[in-house]
Order: structure tokens, then sequence, then C-alpha cells
């Protein structure tokens, strides 16, 4: 029998977008509406809710579970990514931060690098900064520590990423020598499956963060911060405030990259354009 597709109302839906948007930043337009109820049919169904009104009623009377509203954004988040996504920013690591960072570093064994994946979701962004970070010492013959941070929102997502187990797909573009380097192959071939090497994942740290919080879990300082793809679920003044505090975070002289349909145009911020959607933090000055 075909499960009863559940509606909401146009006054319910802003109610319960503004709530959304207030606690994490996510613009929820009234275009979002059909991709909201959609998502959540699920839940419903997995709640044995019948109505979006007893939804919301139980949720804003605490008659369901304290986290219920992170369960909520996990569904109506978009979760895309995957390893060497927009892969010229790895190039950019690779080819420009890692020599400049060894060349400064002098005595560059004792030498401690710390890259932040804000909004890491499922986790490949940060693991392919391990992976990028591994491969230039490898070919270099360097080495230097290093740790990366990978925060989102989504616990759903931070389940995967603490896990790092990928279906084997995932890793379908990547090099053979890579894969063999820093993949574990499952036995299982009905469903096969690949796990990021024990050395890569020590080094990352998955933890939750709102970037709408008022200041941020983490006194780190950070030499590289991804923070890609995000800011276009922001509105100007949202995205304005996300930036400043993330570049509190940011060593001067350190790398903030953003995603390529993203724009900092106008943010008067201590950042300088160097690449495409690559900036470099130059003071603290607008902070």
């Amino acid at each position: 029998m075909k499960s009863e597709f559940i509606q909401i109302s146009d006054d319910l839906f802003l109610q319960l977008g503004k709530m959304i948007t207030e606690r994490y930043g996510i613009k929820m337009p009234s275009e979002k509406k059909i991709m909201f109820q959609a998502r959540l049919q699920r839940r419903l169904r997995e709640l044995d809710i019948h109505s979006f009104d007893e939804y919301a009623a139980n949720l804003l009377n605490g008659q369901v579970d304290s986290t219920e509203f992170n369960v909520l954004v996990d569904y109506i988040s978009t979760n895309k990514t995957d390893f060497f996504r927009e892969s010229d920013h790895f190039q950019f690591i690779r080819d420009h931060v890692l020599p400049e960072f060894v060349h400064e570093s002098g005595d560059f064994c004792m030498s401690q690098l710390n890259a932040w994946s804000a909004g890491c979701s499922s986790g490949q962004e940060a693991f392919t900064i391990g992976i990028t970070l591994e491969e230039f010492m490898r070919m270099k013959g360097v080495r230097f520590n290093y740790s990366i941070l990978a925060t989102d929102i989504s616990v759903r997502m931070l389940k995967s990423a603490q896990e790092a187990v990928y279906p084997m797909s995932q890793v379908d573009e990547l090099a053979l020598d890579l894969k063999h380097r820093y993949f574990l192959k499952s036995k299982n071939t009905k469903d096969p499956k690949v796990r990021v090497v024990k050395e890569i994942r020590e080094k990352i740290r998955v933890a939750y963060l709102n970037l709408m919080d008022s200041s941020y879990s983490t006194n780190m300082q950070f030499d590289i911060i991804f923070l890609r793809n995000t800011l276009i679920y922001f509105d100007h003044q949202v995205q304005l405030s996300v930036l400043r505090k993330v570049i509190e975070r940011l060593n001067t002289g350190g790398y903030l990259f953003i995603g390529h349909s993203e724009s900092l145009i106008n943010m008067q911020l201590p950042l300088k354009s160097i690449a495409p959607s690559v900036y470099v933090k130059t003071n603290t000055e607008g902070l």
C-alpha cells in the first residue's frame, strides 16, 4: 500500500522555515516548500505522525526528543560532496600553500599545519585534504605534523565522516595508486566499500559545530580553512557574520577556500583574492 503524501500549509512552512533560518542560517524561501515536505515524509512516518501540524506541535512543545531540530536539519540539508571535488583547490594547496609552508618553517619536522573543513558533510573533503598533504610529503621527501578539524551541523553526516567508510563507487575516478595507498577495500563483493586508512583517520577530528553560534567551540588557529558551498545557503548578513567568525580562526597569511559559485565581493573583509575562490588573510582590520 502506498504511503499518503503529507502536505504542509504555507503558514506553518513559513513558521518552521523562520526557526530553521534563525537556528542554522539556512534560507527557507517559499520555493523550498515542496522539497521540505517531500524530504520530511519518512521522518513523519518514523515518528508515526500523520500531519505537519502534529509534528510542529510536538517539536515546539518539546514532546519529541530535544535533538529533533538537529534531525530536522539533517533531512533538509543538501550534503553533496565527493573526493577531490573542485580539484583545483587541492592542486593550489599542493603547488602553492605547502611549498610556502615548508619554506617558511625551516625545521619543518617540528612544524604543525592545521586545517579546518567547515561544513564537511560526510567527510570526503577533510580526507582529501589529508591525502593531499600526505602525497606532498611523500613526493617531496619531507615530513611535518598536521591536524584537520571536520565540522558540520548534520549528526548523520558526522557519523559517516567518523566511520570513514564509503561505497566503492566514491573512489572510481581516483588514480589507482591513490586508492592503493589511502583506502582499504572491503571483502564484501555484493556491497563493495572502502575505508580511509588509519594514518589519515587519526589526523582528523570530527565534531558538531553550528556556524550560526555566537562563538565557536574551538580555540585552534588554522592555516587552511575550507568553507565551500556553505555560504550559498545564507543571506548576505548571515554570510558576513559567519565569515567574520571563521576568519578570526584563520592565521594571518592563512588560506580560505570557498565554493566556485560563491562570492565575497563588497564584503570588506581582511582577505585578498589570489586564485579563483581562494583568499589569503592579510590582517585583522575590519573584523
